[in-house]
C-alpha cells in the first residue's frame, strides 16, 4: 500500500529568503542505484521536502506537495548563527518534531552529533529511518509526545522546530526541553507567534485555524521569552523574526535560542 506522507503539516517556514547560508540544501549519500532508491522513494510520495542524493536523485522527481520545501535546512542555518554547533560536535541532539529527519541526519554527518528525532506520526519516523540507513547515519527517531518526552540531562542541543504552536500545552514543551538538556545545553525554538500591538501580553488560541485541529496556542513574543526565564533558561535571544503573508494578523514567525545554566 502506497502512503502519502503530508510533510505540510507543520509547513515550510523560509527564514532565510535573502541570507547567503552555508547548509540550505540536503544531500545524501547512498549506495543505491538511481532506479532502485526511485522505487523505494515513490512510497513516500507526494513529498513536501526536498532531499537529493549523490547518485543523482531528488525527491523534486516524485510527485510533490504545496506547498514544497526547496530548502529544508534553512531552520537549522539559522540556528547555527546562534548555537555553536562546531564546538558541541560529536555530542547528543534531540529534535522535537523531527518531520523527516532532515535536520537529525544533517546534524549527524556534518557535525558527528548521535540525534534523536521523535515525532507522534510513525509515517515521519519509517521514512527517516530509510534516510537515515542510506546516509550511514547516527540518528535514532522515536514515536513520542513534544509535551512528555523525557530523556533528563542527556542532550547537548534540543531542535524544537515549528512544533510549539500545534500543542495544547506549549509550557509543558519547553520545561520538558529544559529537564532533557544538559547543564550549558542550548534550545533553538522555531514557532507561530501572535504580537497585538495594544497588548504584548495577548496570546492567540488558534485551535482549528486553518482547518487544522493540531493548532492550539500562538504566545506573545514577550510571553514566550519570559516563560523560558520562568523555566530556568538563561541568555534567552531572539534571533529572527519574519512576517509571511500566509499567516493571520499580527502573526509572525521567529527563532529563540536559549540556554540552560551550567549549574
Amino acid at each position: 500500500m502506497a502512503w502519502a506522507v503530508r510533510f505540510y503539516r507543520k509547513g515550510p517556514c523560509q527564514l532565510l529568503p535573502n541570507a547567503e547560508m552555508e547548509d540550505r540544501f540536503l544531500t545524501l549519500h547512498t549506495t543505491l542505484a538511481p532506479e532502485a532508491l526511485m522505487e523505494k522513494l515513490q512510497r513516500w510520495a507526494p513529498w513536501s521536502h526536498r532531499f537529493d542524493f549523490d547518485n543523482g536523485m531528488s525527491t523534486r522527481d516524485c510527485a510533490q506537495l504545496t506547498p514544497f520545501n526547496e530548502r529544508p535546512l534553512d531552520k537549522f542555518a539559522l540556528a547555527a548563527s546562534a548555537v555553536p554547533f562546531a564546538e558541541l560536535a560529536g555530542g547528543r541532539l534531540l529534535d522535537v518534531g523531527s518531520n523527516a529527519g532532515h535536520n537529525s541526519i544533517h546534524a549527524a554527518v556534518k557535525y558527528r552529533f548521535s540525534t534523536t528525532g521523535m515525532d507522534i506520526d510513525p509515517r515521519y519516523i519509517e521514512v527517516a529511518r530509510f534516510l537515515a540507513g542510506l546516509a550511514g547515519a547516527s540518528s535514532e527517531f522515536e514515536l513520542g509526545s513534544a509535551e512528555t518526552f523525557s530523556r533528563p540531562r542527556e542532550f547537548d542541543v534540543v531542535l524544537h522546530f515549528g512544533t510549539l504552536y500545534h500543542l495544547p500545552n506549549p509550557l509543558l514543551s519547553l520545561r520538558q526541553s529544559f529537564e532533557n538538556l544538559k547543564p550549558g545545553g542550548y534550545l533553538a525554538l522555531e514557532t507561530q507567534v501572535y504580537d497585538h500591538p495594544q497588548d504584548p501580553n495577548i496570546c492567540y488560541f488558534m485551535h482549528m485555524q486553518n482547518n487544522d485541529r493540531t493548532n492550539f496556542w500562538a504566545l506573545s513574543t514577550p510571553v514566550l521569552k519570559k516563560n523560558l526565564e520562568l523555566i530556568g533558561f538563561i541568555d534567552v535571544r531572539e534571533v529572527k523574526k519574519i512576517a509571511m503573508s500566509i499567516l493571520a494578523e499580527h502573526m509572525t514567525r521567529i527563532m529563540v535560542v536559549a540556554r540552560k545554566p551550567v549549574r
